[in-house]
């Protein structure tokens, strides 16, 4: 399987073909090859320590998650918080996909005095919106977005989630999102109503 910056031989033949058409023969590519690399390797950052460990902790998390999983039901699910297992509800939602969309696709789950929980995917965008009568939360399954967040004093705070990220917006902000996973993301997302 190619990956995404992967330059295959052919592609290095067809480049470095002069306008005689006279292709290169296996040296030349060996040395090219040899050179894209050496340049790639001086060329590279290592990346900040903290950045290591937060990737690690990740790693360590949803490792965990899926060792101490619980079947969850989708007829009894429990409230979702910052302790809910990315593992456990993937695999409740693994069967439901969603039908052709535009950009964004509402699976419900529950609807009660309590709250409204959906499975949702979105392929680019979700545009700005405030809530006064209920708290939003959402755990992504699947991709990664960026959430910019404005408090009601004005404060912006962009926030970036993965998988297996949750956020719950506060009473009163106001939130876009933005995907930033060339595939779709797919995300547990909970209305909690405000008792009237």
């Amino acid at each position: 399987m190619k990956k995404k910056n992967e330059i295959t031989k052919d592609q290095l033949r067809e480049w470095l073909t002069n306008k005689d058409g006279r292709l290169p023969d296996d040296a030349e590519l060996q040395q090219t090859e040899d050179a894209l690399l050496l340049f790639a390797e001086a060329q590279s950052v290592a990346p900040p320590s903290e950045l290591r460990d937060e990737i690690l902790n990740k790693l360590k998390s949803l490792n965990n998650q899926k060792k101490n999983s619980i079947r969850l039901h989708l007829n009894q699910l429990p409230m979702l918080d910052a302790n809910s297992s990315w593992y456990d509800w993937q695999e409740a939602v693994a069967e439901i996909e969603p039908p052709e969309y535009e950009d964004i696709h509402l699976h419900t789950l529950e609807e009660t005095e309590e709250r409204t929980l959906f499975v949702v995917w979105v392929k680019e965008y979700i545009p700005e919106e405030v809530h006064h009568d209920l708290i939003e939360s959402f755990l992504l399954l699947e991709g990664s977005c960026e959430c910019h967040i404005t408090d009601e004093a004005g404060k912006l705070r962009v926030v970036r989630l993965g998988q297996g990220d949750f956020i719950e917006m506060q009473f009163g902000e106001t939130h876009d999102i933005f995907i930033t996973s060339a595939q779709p993301a797919k995300a547990i997302l909970q209305w909690k109503k405000l008792a009237a």
